[in-house]
């Protein structure tokens, strides 16, 4: 029986919660090294910033931009989220709910994102993921991107109830 997406979420951010710091910083190093063989296919990237007990995606995001790609991350403006260039993690400041967001900048359209990797609180074996509740992911994801999700292994959950308008992802890369 699939769980609510309510309590996948609860489950999944409990169990990453538990995960101890150097542990969470080890494996988010292997992220670069796991998206490092992605990276040569897509121009322009999208990515979030991470934030608490996520996988940390700042090595991430700078193996980005040392490879030359067009690198976005997300800004909350409204119900939903625009995707702006950044060239350097400096132009990020605490937005919406403290997350680092960039001030301002080009606003890339998410048709034009080749590969978007997105955060979750948990997912299952068939790509179904919950986000934090807001929706605001679902609300800009299409098919024309190459949809990674990112988490670490111990937010795997059996099977999340899917609505109609929840976007499926890709793959996930696991930690």
């Amino acid at each position: 029986m699939p769980l609510d997406k309510k309590t996948a979420r609860r489950q999944g951010l409990q169990a990453r919660s538990l995960i101890l710091e150097a542990e969470r910083k080890r494996r988010s190093s292997l992220l670069v090294q796991k998206a490092a063989e992605l990276l040569s296919e897509y121009d322009i990237i999208g990515c979030y910033v991470s934030m608490k007990d996520e996988a940390d995606t700042h090595g991430l995001l700078n193996a980005c931009l040392k490879a030359g790609k067009t690198v976005c991350v997300p800004k909350v403006q409204g119900d939903t989220l625009v995707f702006m260039e950044i060239t350097s993690l400096d132009e990020l400041e605490p937005g919406s709910f403290g997350v680092m967001e960039p001030v301002d900048g080009r606003i890339i359209d998410p048709e034009d994102i080749g590969l978007m990797f997105i955060p979750l609180s948990a997912y299952d074996a068939v790509n179904h993921r919950t986000g934090y509740g807001r929706g605001y992911y679902d609300s800009i994801l299409n098919e024309r991107q190459y949809k990674l999700g990112v988490a670490f292994k111990e937010q795997k959950v059996d099977l999340i109830e899917a609505d109609p308008w929840d976007v499926m992802l890709d793959g996930v890369i696991e930690l």
